[in-house]
């Protein structure tokens, strides 16, 4: 196996761990992706920016603050990641700041067309609807309560074919071929 290989098994790994130990996508894909690429040996962040970025993470989750409305946190953490990995700060910016469409060229080619394709839509409404007939209300407890629990029923939550491992895995392949990771 390749370390690009394994950098990306080990995402959807922890995708799919983080899915039932953090719950949201956005912090459990976050975290999937960082860990992933550490557990190589490769700091994307250090553990205090990681602590302090999976705060915000939180409150994206579920269609940005539980509302189902905006993008899937599971696409919002691998392209915020990639985004950050394309290196695009605000020196780059200063100097060109249409540079700045190198970091969405990334996004796009490695999270959300593909969301697109697999799910017809990053919007976390549409992707609930298209995996699971139904559409959740994040910011209700009784709600995660009861999709966690039907979670175990449903064959696409039970392995790295959950939303979560998908992101991760996903974002961490397109970070792997900007790095040049083989």
């Amino acid at each position: 196996m390749t370390k690009k290989e394994r950098i990306v098994a080990k995402a959807k790994e922890l995708g799919k761990e983080n899915e039932t130990k953090y719950i949201g996508c956005s912090q459990s894909s976050f975290a999937a992706v960082v860990d992933a690429f550490r557990s190589e040996g490769i700091e994307l962040l250090t553990p205090e920016e990681q602590e302090k970025i999976f705060k915000g993470m939180v409150g994206l989750q579920g269609g940005t603050g539980g509302t189902s409305l905006g993008t899937c946190g599971a696409v919002i953490a691998p392209s915020f990641l990639v985004s950050m990995a394309s290196g695009i700060g605000t020196k780059e910016q200063l100097e060109d700041k249409y540079k700045g469409s190198v970091s969405c060229a990334n996004v796009i080619n490695g999270v959300t067309s593909r969301f697109i394709k697999e799910f017809g839509s990053i919007v976390c409404r549409d992707i609930c609807f298209r995996r699971w007939g139904r559409v959740l209300d994040f910011c209700r407890s009784d709600t995660m309560r009861e999709f966690l629990a039907k979670s175990k029923e449903r064959p696409e939550c039970q392995d790295t074919r959950c939303t979560i491992s998908i992101g991760s895995g996903w974002g961490a392949e397109q970070i792997c071929d900007m790095m040049g990771i083989k």
